[in-house]
């Protein structure tokens, strides 16, 4: 009886072990955000995430290479990216923002009705799209 109670208290660790196991991974992988953010531009509208505003309500945009996020107020901060709406320390106002976590340069974009703060995973890309939104800008002035 003895090697009974033994076998049966060794096959609930070794399930409660894999239980575990799967657990653990499912959980994080659920709960993460793993999709990259693209800022996107059709015609004279500019989409980035679940955000989108027409190319006339840029007033300015401007080339960062810091930015100091103060505090989230509503959405994601991971160990990759910060998303959602944030609080920037020297702004009159909080920020949408679509950012990867120290991937300078950032782009500042100042909208009739709020702002947005941008960049894309590495340098170049957000160096062309800067570049794209600037022209943008000037050709519909």
């Amino acid at each position: 009886m003895d090697t009974q109670k033994k076998v049966e208290k060794y096959n609930r660790i070794v399930v409660l072990m894999l239980l575990l196991i799967v657990a653990i991974p499912a959980i994080v992988l659920s709960t993460g955000d793993f999709s990259p953010h693209k800022l996107i531009i059709q015609d004279d509208v500019v989409k980035v995430g679940v955000e989108s505003f027409k190319v006339e309500d840029i007033k300015t945009v401007k080339l960062l290479e810091n930015i100091d996020i103060d505090y989230r107020i509503k959405g994601t901060r991971t160990l990759t990216y910060l998303r959602g709406l944030y609080s920037v320390k020297g702004e009159s106002q909080d920020a949408t923002v679509y950012i990867y976590r120290d991937k300078s340069p950032y782009i500042r974009i100042e909208l009739e009705e709020g702002l947005l703060i941008y960049n894309d995973k590495n340098n170049t890309d957000t160096k062309k799209t800067y570049e794209k939104l600037v022209n943008l800008k000037s050709t519909n002035m």
